[in-house]
């Protein structure tokens, strides 16, 4: 009651100095008009009556006339005083009532810091009654350490003018309550000026259970990120378990001399829903599949390994090869609640005759390629995908492959990829890249891989990609095989130790071709061939500008020049080499290919035939 009656008087002090300046503005306004209507009121007598009144007549009259203005000007001010009380009363109440039903604790002091005020939530937080702190220093609700740090607070504020504790936003500081328990609290103080004196407010919130939530949030938030962690390594297992199940980055099929197959699947997360898979089936037949389930993550994945797991259960023999099919897609609608279903090309090649029977399931026909000519997309019947109808049944198609056919199976991650202005790559694009590619099967899986990488640029891979190319070489059993680059008579220049160099540099570009493509090098071994050709091919520069200076070549300056240019772009190829992450650079083979061809056939040619 006591703080209640503290808390009253404080608030209400500086409402009664302003209704007493109010009061005296009216009382000053209410002299100057009561004067001015008595001057009135006696000019008036004096011209009514012409002095006919006696003198207690006149001073009656007068008395009665100021006493009416009096008690009419009494009435209005004691009127609007009780009116202004009020309002005073009320904001006073109303202020009380803030302070004592507010969430956080008030604490007002003075400038040596007693506390003056002390409302309910204080007393709940701290646990003193009002009567127990009004009147004490403000540092007995703070730890003995902060305690005196803040009376150095006042006398730096009391001496400088400058309030360093003072702002709009709280800090937390440590507290104490009456039973010596420290707890953390939110405090912001203000000051104001009081007949002269100066006054701090304090506001005060108890955060102890904001911080037990936040080192709460903060234990769950650790035990999240292990979670996370774990389920991380999870999926790096799982991840690696799918990959697995692909055939492995090499040529496959080694054991057919006559088969050139290669893939690669390169999910857009850590697992995708794309595959490919190649087995042999009996001393005769191969089987070889490209697959794109609907969806992306883990429930993908898991489909598309039920997927190939039954592929391989059902495709044992090539009598079952037509039936096959319709059993694997019977058996991946049933229990399919997620409703799920996968694109399918599955092939199987008869390798002794190039008989090729396959059949294709609502995914992107494969592209085709005879004798190394132009690649155009394959005929295929229109099948509905699997794991959608139960009872649907699948058409067979059928070509003969010959000597240098080559087949291109590829998921729609190749055609769809986007690049920063939201084009696709198209299928006119990858049509173009492999019929401009060296036939071979892996040097045209990466070529798409590469070319796809260059046009998206920064872009993201938003979806899986998986290419997959076979090559039928049944003549290459009994024929040597072609190099990459070939060495042909219009490109000698007529001097045997020119044409010997020359020859040189292209077995260079053609072992460097072997490393790359058909043994799959690891990096250092492609850079120290690489390095081999730079190095010949700039002391084979030397050697011919001695040789066309010692026979007299008038324009040896510009061909010293175009040494020179060839120099910097080898040197620049080479350090681009080491810092390549693509496994098959088929750019480079194509580059070195055209520029020792233009070297010889061209510029050489040209100079030696002249000196």
């Amino acid at each position: 009651m006591e703080n209640k009656k503290n808390v009253t008087g404080n608030l209400r002090k500086p409402f009664s100095l302003i209704a007493r300046f109010s009061s005296e503005l009216q009382l000053l306004g209410t002299f100057i008009s009561i004067a001015a209507l008595m001057a009135f009121y006696e000019t008036l007598k004096e011209l009514y009556f012409k002095e006919s009144l006696t003198l207690v007549e006149s001073h009656t009259i007068t008395v009665f006339v100021s006493a009416t203005f009096a008690t009419i000007a009494s009435y209005f001010i004691r009127r609007k005083a009780i009116e202004l009380y009020a309002a005073v009363e009320d904001a006073a109440n109303m202020a009380q009532s803030v302070i004592t039903n507010i969430f956080d604790a008030v604490v007002i002091t003075d400038s040596d810091g007693k506390i003056s005020t002390f409302n309910p939530a204080a007393q709940k937080i701290f646990g003193y009654q009002a009567s127990e702190a009004i009147g004490r220093n403000v540092n007995m609700l703070m730890s003995q350490a902060y305690a005196t740090a803040h009376d150095g607070y006042i006398r730096s504020c009391l001496d400088t003018k400058v309030a360093e504790i003072f702002g709009k936003n709280g800090r937390e500081v440590p507290g104490q309550r009456s039973n010596g328990d420290a707890f953390p609290m939110d405090l912001i103080v203000s000051q104001m000026q009081f007949n002269d004196n100066l006054m701090f407010i304090c506001i005060i919130r108890d955060i102890t259970e904001y911080k037990k939530a936040e080192i709460e949030t903060e234990r769950l938030r650790q035990a999240e990120m292990l979670i996370v962690s774990s389920l991380k390594k999870e999926m790096l297992v799982a991840a690696s378990i799918q990959k697995n199940m692909l055939p492995k980055n090499t040529y496959l099929f080694q054991q057919f001399p006559e088969i050139k197959a290669f893939g690669i699947s390169r999910p857009a997360k850590e697992m995708g829903g794309d595959f490919y898979d190649a087995f042999v089936i009996d001393p005769e037949h191969l089987i070889f599949a490209i697959g794109d389930v609907s969806g992306k993550g883990i429930s993908a994945a898991l489909f598309m390994m039920e997927a190939m797991a039954l592929l391989r259960s059902q495709l044992t023999r090539p009598s079952k090869f037509p039936t096959a099919v319709n059993k694997v897609n019977r058996l991946l609608c049933r229990n399919n609640e997620a409703n799920m279903f996968v694109s399918l090309f599955v092939g199987m090649l008869n390798v002794s005759t190039g008989n090729l029977d396959y059949i294709n399931c609502g995914h992107d026909a494969p592209l085709f390629s005879a004798n190394n000519e132009t690649f155009k997309m394959l005929d295929v019947p229109k099948n509905i995908l699997l794991g959608i109808d139960e009872d649907a049944s699948f058409e067979l198609a059928h070509i003969r492959m010959k000597h240098g056919d080559t087949l291109v199976l590829y998921t729609d991650g190749v055609t769809e990829a986007e690049n920063e202005n939201r084009e696709f790559f198209s299928l006119n694009r990858t049509l173009g890249v492999l019929s401009s590619t060296y036939p071979d099967a892996k040097v045209l899986v990466h070529g798409v891989l590469n070319a796809v990488d260059d046009f998206r640029g920064v872009q993201a891979q938003y979806d899986d990609i998986t290419v997959f190319s076979i090559q039928y070489l049944p003549d290459d059993l009994h024929t040597a095989r072609q190099s990459f680059f070939e060495w042909s008579v219009d490109l000698g220049v007529g001097i045997g130790v020119i044409d010997e160099q020359h020859r040189t540099l292209l077995g260079l570009i053609n072992r460097l071709y072997e490393e790359i493509v058909t043994k799959g090098s690891s990096s250092e071994d492609q850079g120290e061939i690489l390095e081999e050709f730079v190095r010949y091919a700039i002391y084979h520069f030397d050697f011919e500008e001695q040789l066309l200076r010692k026979n007299g070549y008038a324009a040896i300056d510009v061909h010293c020049g175009y040494h020179a240019r060839l120099k910097e772009e080898l040197l620049t190829l080479l350090k681009n080499g080491r810092n390549s992450l693509t496994s098959v650079n088929t750019e480079l083979l194509d580059f070195l290919k055209a520029w020792l061809r233009q070297h010889i056939a061209v510029e050489d040619k040209s100079a030696f035939s002249s000196a």
